[in-house]
């Protein structure tokens, strides 16, 4: 996760440079939670930490006069199931549009993967495309493409493990 975040911070960091000319800006939060990806904290939940026991969530943004691009991740566990945390997610998704259920989505052999980031694509609903979980795990969608919520909740011992994923994208 160390990893890859660097990756995006780094990726995030020339975007912001390149659109510096247009009055470019750069926010980036390495401990974000719930309400940064616009949900509520699952009651009795606690945010996980990677394996160098910093946390797991972050968000970033970076927009200038004619794009902006948000992204905010965090994860957390529950000793609550897993049916009980995502029944929670499913309804707090509501109130973004219809809740598309990705849980049973299998991935098609040989099928393009569609990147859902084309011009004419991103005012079109978000799909399970090939977004698959593992087995006895939930995986639940809303919003468009440009402009989404993923929530993805999934076994940890007797319990659950639960991540919570925005995206927003503005402009060209």
């Amino acid at each position: 996760m160390i990893a890859f975040r660097r990756r995006v911070l780094a990726a995030l960091a020339l975007a912001a440079a390149a659109g510096a000319s247009q009055a470019g800006r750069l926010d980036i939060h390495v401990d974000a939670d719930a309400a940064d990806v616009g949900l509520p904290t699952y009651p009795g939940a606690v945010k996980k930490n990677d394996r160098s026991g910093e946390s797991s969530g972050f968000s970033f943004g970076v927009w200038g006069e004619s794009f902006g691009l948000k992204v905010a991740v965090v994860s957390y566990r529950s000793v609550d199931s897993v049916d009980k945390v995502a029944a929670f997610y499913r309804d707090a998704l509501g109130q973004y549009g219809p809740v598309l259920d990705c849980t049973n989505n299998r991935k098609r052999p040989g099928s393009p993967h569609r990147r859902g980031d084309e011009k004419d694509d991103r005012d079109k609903p978000v799909a399970c495309d090939d977004d698959t979980i593992e087995a006895g795990g939930r995986l639940y969608k809303v919003g468009i493409n440009r402009a989404q919520h993923v929530v993805k909740v999934t076994p940890w011992h007797d319990g659950a493990t639960f991540e919570l994923v925005r995206v927003d994208q503005r402009g060209d």
